[in-house]
């Protein structure tokens, strides 16, 4: 562990040396550097800079050179790495060291033989902490929010001068910071190997004489009653008995042209296809009214605006009867879009129609939350839990710190309030969050979960994602209070929430976090022997929780080389019994586990490991149990965090023996409606294949309509793309929602003028080897004619690759970058960088054939490499498609036409879009399904020509006038 220094005076009148490289790559052990900057300052005052290139003696990438500017003349007459780092070393000096992910930095030096002792920070990790809610944590996302600039990013001294800049901000806002928020992080950073802990000793040394009084006290790090005051609840609901209906004319007449939201509303637009929805929404619900059972499909093509269409009734009924009404999305952007676009325009058109005389409706009183599962909230217990725990992880601590600058100013403890950064950093919030802590009182009586419920309580629309939606069906309707409507947005996302909700996944990783929050170094045991050895306990039941510790001990070795054992041998018998195409390099990812694979010898030996895990989980679940019962009835009054440790042993027991049950169903006791499978990762390196054992149901519609449409009064399912040539009858099939009304509503843009489709008719058979070649120069060929402006969508990942390898150089003469998946960051960074700089091209695969919203002139072609039929060894899609005379056409193709019509939808999203479509797969002309594919597109011209005649149409068509 690092020896964590006392700042020797105030940290903002202390001088820092600011440090950054530039590397030939990611590996200190095979990269080299290339570029060395340094910065020493005091406050927001430069004293001296130090910059040089670095010769690494060898080529260096053109990816490094595009990406740094770097060029080889400029470092092939540098200096050799151990002048520059001689010249750096003396620069530095004995000053403290920041840095923007130091540890990078430092692990490069270090390899190049610079090994620095200084004291160190962290702008990444204090940014983190003092701005739990920044949009990115990258340096030149935090200079442009601070307001300190970036000029030249990926060069090496602009990096440290924006580094030292916004050290100086970030030290500035941590100094307002309250005496015992400091004293916290301060306590928190030194019981950890934290790269924060120097600066936090000066931040707080400053803001107190008396450190270790402040440090130490009672303090509970964040204040209960002001979390409390913010956290109110409104009054509860009072549904009418006898439900009114809605007025249908007037919703109608609320969207017409001239209408009370026309005259209150800016930029409104009147579209027939709103209306009709509307219309049809308003009636379902009177049917149900009127003691009928009202059921609703509804697809409403881009630009209807069906938020509109199914919130104005919805509300307009919540607010007649004091009901409570349940909307489900399937993403976190339509949520966002209902809670802070639509509903205050909904709010604006009641009221225009009060004024009107349409309804003697108060607006005002319109009450909506977003409620969200378990796992999104924090839970005050563990928190403390985790405060008291002897020895604090890094990233532990790190998080620690964070979350109680957060308390400062959240009432919801909701993690989207959060940058939780990447996935290791994100890790502790699975610990400290709400999810399992159904045992968990709060603290002082105050608990984010129960809150957030009781909002929902009180609240006429109640926006929730479909997964809470799915829960709450698992867990018998316990987590959703009672309401009379349920809209389901986005449904053709349904039956795969549910699929997921209702199925499971057991893998190695499981097992370890499992194993480690029991047994680990700050684990659950480590957390009870450390609390009955500090706190005046009885000798007996301390010795009790020791005795148990032990035997827990070594039990844990144990169970996870059994679990791995079994795992492994689960996936040898499944891989044996495989009758997929084979051979070769083929990856073998996911291994139907079938009735014929539990048929073979090998099974039995498999089931003999199982009972021999089983028994060993079966005593860490006596052991749980036992420590239970040993540490009740302890004094919370003064045992800080042992509300959080009963949770914590109640949960994991609960987990312990979920993951027993679960085991039992795949192993000897498999479900006859459920399909199971393994999942096998290719070996990486040095890394073994990841092995998972999966479960899921082959039909979700009975469970749906038992558990969700008969116990609501009303329902309404919606959605861009819901039909299939024409019918409802897959989506009906798949969910179980059987009688209800049908409602098609067409686009109101104007599609056969906004959107070209071309259909190639020369290319090659996707299948063929000559296949991959042609979509690669049609790619180029398209980016070119558009200049930029154009994504691609994949069906397999490895083709996305290998295009994006081969159309990089082709492109960068044309200054057309390419932006792929996988590679250039997180789908969001990538539609992000898109929009800032056009003039690209995405390739994507997955997400990107939904969900992207690239308006305007932003996205003007869009190529689709293959038609999205799904992978017919899937083990979900090979089970299902059992379950059909002609699988094919009865399940593969409409799901591979409401596949395309998501990915078409990318295309046109404003009344003034105008953009060209490329369908790259010959079936659609030269199979008889393929005339499925083309009715189920918006009405948009469509053209047959060659491949070469593309980009001339692409030309034509966007260069005419619109």
């Amino acid at each position: 562990m690092r020896q964590l220094l006392t700042a020797r005076e105030p940290i903002l009148q202390q001088q820092w040396v600011a440090l950054d490289l530039e590397t030939t790559g990611l590996s200190p052990s095979s990269d080299a550097i290339i570029e060395v900057g340094a910065v020493r300052f005091r406050g927001n005052e430069t004293l001296d800079t130090l910059s040089t290139f670095v010769n690494p003696k060898r080529q260096l990438s053109d990816f490094i050179v595009g990406y740094t500017g770097i060029t080889q003349a400029d470092v092939d007459s540098a200096p050799p790495p151990d002048a520059a780092l001689s010249a750096l070393s003396a620069f530095v000096g004995a000053d403290p060291v920041v840095g923007h992910n130091i540890r990078f930095d430092l692990g490069f030096l270090a390899a190049a033989g610079l090994s620095l002792t200084n004291p160190t920070c962290d702008t990444w990790e204090l940014a983190f902490v003092i701005r739990p809610g920044a949009s990115s944590y990258a340096l030149s996302k935090l200079a442009s929010e601070l307001g300190v600039g970036h000029e030249r990013p990926h060069r090496a001294l602009d990096d440290a001068a924006a580094t030292a800049r916004v050290f100086a901000s970030l030290i500035a806002e941590a100094a307002e910071l309250e005496i015992d928020v400091l004293s916290e992080l301060h306590r928190t950073a030194r019981r950890s190997d934290s790269r924060l802990a120097y600066a936090m000793a000066g931040l707080a040394e400053t803001a107190a004489a008396d450190l270790s009084a402040a440090a130490d006290g009672p303090t509970l790090g964040f204040d209960i009653a002001a979390i409390r005051r913010r956290s109110h609840s409104a009054p509860a609901l009072r549904t009418a008995r006898e439900p009114m209906p809605v007025d249908a004319d007037a919703v109608a007449a609320a969207l017409e042209v001239g209408g009370p939201l026309d005259r209150s509303m800016q930029g409104f637009e009147h579209r027939q296809e709103q209306v009709q929805m509307a219309r049809a929404v308003a009636e379902t619900i009177n049917t149900f009214a009127a003691g009928g059972e009202g059921r609703l499909i509804v697809e409403a093509g881009t630009g209807v605006g069906k938020s509109l269409a199914y919130l104005l009734p919805a509300a307009l009924y919540a607010l007649s009867n004091d009901a409570r009404v349940v909307v489900s999305t399937n993403t976190i952007n339509l949520q966002e879009q209902l809670l802070s676009k639509d509903l205050p325009i909904v709010t604006e058109a009641i009221t225009a129609m009060a004024a009107s005389g349409q309804n003697g409706l108060d607006a005002s009183r319109l009450r909506a939350t977003q409620l969200k599962g378990r796992s999104n909230y924090l839970c005050l217990s563990k928190l403390l839990s985790l405060r008291a725990s002897e020895f604090v992880s890094e990233p532990d601590a790190r998080m620690l710190s964070k979350l109680l600058v957060w308390l400062r100013s959240t009432a919801t403890g909701d993690r989207s309030e959060l940058n939780l950064g990447n996935r290791a950093a994100a890790e502790p919030w699975n610990r400290l969050s709400a999810q399992g802590a159904s045992g968990c009182t709060g603290v002082a009586g105050t608990c984010f979960l129960r809150s957030a419920r009781e909002q929902a309580s009180s609240a006429h629309l109640i926006i929730v994602n479909h997964a809470l939606l799915m829960a709450d069906l698992a867990t018998d309707g316990s987590i959703l209070p009672e309401h009379d409507l349920l809209i389901v947005d986005e449904a053709h996302h349904l039956e795969e929430s549910a699929t997921r909700q209702l199925g499971f996944e057991i893998g190695q990783a499981t097992a370890q976090d499992h194993l480690a929050a029991v047994s680990g170094q700050d684990g659950l045991l480590a957390r009870a022997v450390g609390m009955v050895r500090a706190e005046p306990v009885s000798d007996s039941r301390r010795q009790t929780v020791e005795k148990i510790a032990e035997e827990v001990s070594s039990l844990s070795p144990r169970i996870r080389e059994s679990l791995a054992g079994l795992l492994a041998e689960a996936a040898g018998v499944a891989e044996s019994s495989d009758e997929g195409p084979g051979g070769g390099d083929r990856p073998r990812r996911e291994l139907r586990v079938t009735r014929a694979t539990r048929a073979q010898p090998a099974w039995s030996g498999l089931e003999a490991s199982w009972e021999r895990t089983d028994l060993l989980l079966a005593k860490l679940s006596d052991a749980l149990s036992r420590l239970t019962i040993a540490m009740e009835d302890m004094d919370e009054a003064n045992l800080p965090g042992y509300t959080g440790l009963m949770v914590d042993a109640a949960e994991m027991g609960r987990e312990n023996e979920q993951l027993r049950i679960r085991l039992a169903e795949f192993f000897p006791q498999p479900q006859s409606e459920s399909v199971y499978w393994v999942s096998r990762s290719s070996q990486t390196g040095r890394r073994p294949p990841h092995i998972g054992l999966h479960a899921a149901p082959l039909s979700v519609g009975d469970k749906l309509e038992e558990m969700v449409y008969s116990r609501t009064g009303a329902v309404v399912m919606t959605s861009a793309t819901l039909a299939a040539d024409g019918s409802f009858g897959h989506l009906v099939d798949r969910t179980g929602f059987d009688h209800a009304q049908q409602l098609l509503v067409g686009s109101p843009f104007d599609y056969p003028n906004a959107a070209l489709v071309c259909l190639p008719d020369d290319l090659p058979e996707p299948s063929s080897w000559a296949y991959q070649g042609v979509l690669e120069q049609a790619v180029v060929d398209a980016a070119v004619a558009a200049g930029g402006h154009t994504m691609v969508l994949f069906t397999s990942y490895a083709s996305l690759q290998q295009a994006a390898k081969e159309v990089r150089p082709s492109l960068r003469p044309h200054d057309i970058s390419v932006l792929a998946q996988g590679t250039d960051g997180t789908p969001h960074r990538i539609v992000a960088d898109f929009i800032d700089n056009p003039r690209s091209v995405i390739l994507g695969t997955a997400s990107f054939w939904e969900g992207v919203d690239l308006p305007g002139d932003t996205l003007k072609v869009l190529l689709v490499t293959r038609l999205p039929f799904a992978v017919p060894t899937d083990p979900i899609v090979s089970a299902r498609s059992e379950m059909f005379e002609d699988p094919f056409r009865q399940y593969s193709l409409p799901e591979a036409i409401l596949r395309l019509r998501q990915g078409f939808g990318r295309l046109i999203r404003t009344s003034s879009d105008r953009g060209v479509a490329v369908i790259l797969d010959r079936r659609i002309i030269s199979k008889s399904y393929g005339k499925s594919f083309a009715r189920s597109l918006p009405p948009a011209t469509l053209s047959r020509m060659p491949l070469a005649d593309v980009p001339r149409a692409i030309g034509r068509f966007l260069g005419a006038e619109g």
